[in-house]
């Protein structure tokens, strides 16, 4: 038995014209995204909101009691699921309950104040969700007239937080997941189908390749059942509501009033017209001329239901937003092409070369193989080029020492380990076609497999993870030596937003601890966001030991300088530089 490598003319005689030309142009196209890419540079921008300006701000004393209470962000806000709650000194409410995102400039969120608040701290808590379907949340003090210390309060927002959301973003991780494998299986197999990828000896007609029907629809079903659920899981993560709490009414607001609940709708259109598409394509009863052309309209919506992801993402909060949003789109399709063609050649290939002679089997999967190659190679070079903009305008600066410092960083690293390995195995699918290796092929294929999937699992994480969440935030400590031999130790626990304990010890270049100290001042300064000066002021006392508890509003990077004075009025002065977590 000869095996004929060369496709049909007349198998494929509808889509040679059109498949030609797309060969021919994907260099081009290839080239045209990479000089967009060299010529447009991306503008910095941090991947999550953040408070830019407070009034009054944190740990401010002003005079008089203010009228309303004002948070400026970096970026837009979402009108749901969004509130502040202000709580005085003796633990009632001092907010007037109208909170809400400013219509002419949704970056604002404000509240008004009831009058006569007397003197004393102020707790403010507050959330919102940021433009890119993140929520977020923080906590800090005002002061009107004088001080009163810590108000009750302060701590129910701060140490509550996340609790729904921790485990829910792991499920919404899953979803995400099971949507971005189904739709490359279902993308990389009509493409493996109708770009003439699977060799022509395979069956009659190019949609008559064995188990691709079947492949199709398990994907779809996979894909469609994620999709349906992530509304009300979203609602959910992004309310901070507990399931006990959850409502229709909840859903409802979702639906309206955030970015995900109107990409949902859509996203459900195209779950519906999708079905369609699928079963003209397979309808026998139809011409074959329909019946590709419907597996074209399936390819569109594919990309449509790609398209919807990369609106969601942290690329929608970018300042280059249509931009960012098209190279995401761009970079999710180069993934689901690769992975999912790699698909359909490790399911449907076996069956056509388990029927044939040992001596021609790698005939089958080199034919596929280097017709896939054509369209691998733009695939790859899509993925490190929108790869590399979306971590420039990702992840915060500076980039090298946010890869090895955050889990957003670390995850993405593991996530570029992959995509290599994934090269050099498919660097050896080309070797083994070629010397015919049938079988080994097919397990090199799996393996490949395997790692494209993982790589979609941890784009998934990357979702909804912080670029600027450190990666193993814990109990700070930190020794610095001053030019005199003075030790000062820093320790910070357990260094979550919310109450801390920060302890001071100083120590003699002879080791013996200094005990004389008149005061010690802590001047924290969020090196992210602009946030002011928060000083900490720790009295003096016999004992050596130097502590005091005190809030932390916001995760991420802050510095802390420490000013030691003693009772002979010398000072001494050191830098520290934490990371904070949210609990």
């Amino acid at each position: 038995m000869t095996y004929n490598s060369r496709p049909k003319g007349d198998d494929f005689l509808i889509l040679s014209r059109f498949t030609t030309k797309l060969g021919k142009r994907h260099w081009a196209l290839m080239g045209a995204l990479m000089l967009l890419f060299c010529l447009v540079m991306p503008q910095w921008a941090s991947a999550h909101a953040y408070i830019v300006q407070a009034s009054p701000g944190e740990n401010e004393l002003v005079a008089t009691a203010p009228e309303r209470l004002t948070l400026e962000f970096n970026e837009s806000l979402q009108t749901a699921f969004f509130d502040i709650k202000i709580t005085g000194p003796d633990g009632t409410q001092a907010d007037d309950g109208n909170v809400h995102v400013d219509e002419d400039r949704p970056h604002i969120l404000e509240t008004g104040l009831r009058t006569g608040l007397g003197n004393g701290t102020y707790a403010v808590n507050w959330k919102a969700v940021s433009a890119d379907g993140h929520p977020i949340q923080g906590a800090y003090v005002f002061h009107i007239g004088e001080p009163s210390g810590a108000p009750a309060g302060l701590a129910d927002l701060t140490s509550g937080s996340g609790q729904v959301g921790g485990p829910l973003k792991w499920i919404l991780s899953l979803t995400d997941w099971i949507q971005y494998l189904g739709l490359s299986v279902i993308l990389g197999t009509l493409a493996f189908l109708l770009f003439r990828i699977a060799p022509a000896s395979m069956a009659r007609e190019p949609l008559e390749v064995p188990r691709s029907y079947r492949l199709l629809w398990i994907s779809y079903g996979a894909a469609s059942v994620a999709a349906l659920i992530s509304l009300p899981l979203n609602t959910l993560y992004e309310s901070g509501v507990s399931i006990g709490e959850f409502s229709w009414a909840l859903m409802g607001s979702a639906l309206k009033l955030t970015s995900f609940g109107q990409i949902w709708m859509v996203q459900i259109l195209i779950v519906m017209l999708l079905a369609v598409t699928i079963l003209s394509g397979y309808d026998r009863d139809r011409s074959l001329r329909i019946r590709i052309w419907s597996s074209y309209g399936s390819l569109v919506l594919v990309l449509g239901w790609l398209f919807t992801h990369a609106m969601t993402g942290h690329p929608a909060a970018a300042e280059q937003r249509a931009l960012a949003i098209s190279m995401d789109f761009v970079h999710l399709i180069g993934a689901a092409f690769w992975i999912g063609a790699l698909t359909a050649m490790a399911v449907c290939l076996p069956p056509l070369a388990d029927k044939l002679p040992s001596t021609v089997r790698g005939e089958v999967y080199w034919t596929a193989i280097r017709r896939f190659t054509a369209w691998g190679i733009g695939a790859v070079a899509a993925l490190v080029a929108t790869g590399i903009y979306s971590s420039l305008i990702i992840l915060p600066a500076p980039i090298l020492t946010s890869l090895f410092t955050t889990s957003y960083g670390l995850v993405l690293i593991a996530k570029v380990v992959l995509l290599v390995v994934m090269l050099v195995l498919a660097w050896r699918h080309a070797r083994m076609a070629r010397a015919s290796s049938g079988n080994r092929l097919a397990g090199s294929l799996k393996a490949e497999l395997i790692a494209g999937a993982v790589v979609l699992a941890l784009a998934a994480v990357l979702t909804h993870l912080s670029p600027g969440q450190p990666a193993a935030a814990g109990p700070y400590k930190e020794v610095q030596t001053t030019d005199d031999g003075t030790t000062i130790t820093l320790q910070v626990s357990p260094n979550r937003t919310g109450e801390n304990q920060f302890k001071v010890d100083v120590k003699k270049p002879d080791g013996t601890t200094v005990n004389d100290l008149e005061q010690i001042t802590l001047s924290l300064t969020h090196l992210d966001m602009d946030m002011g000066i928060y000083e900490i002021t720790i009295p003096k006392n016999d004992t050596g030991v130097y502590e005091a508890e005190e809030y932390i509003s916001m995760p991420g990077r802050w510095n802390i300088k420490v000013h030691l004075l003693t009772r002979s009025l010398d000072s001494l002065d050191t830098e520290f530089e934490i990371d904070t977590a949210n609990p």
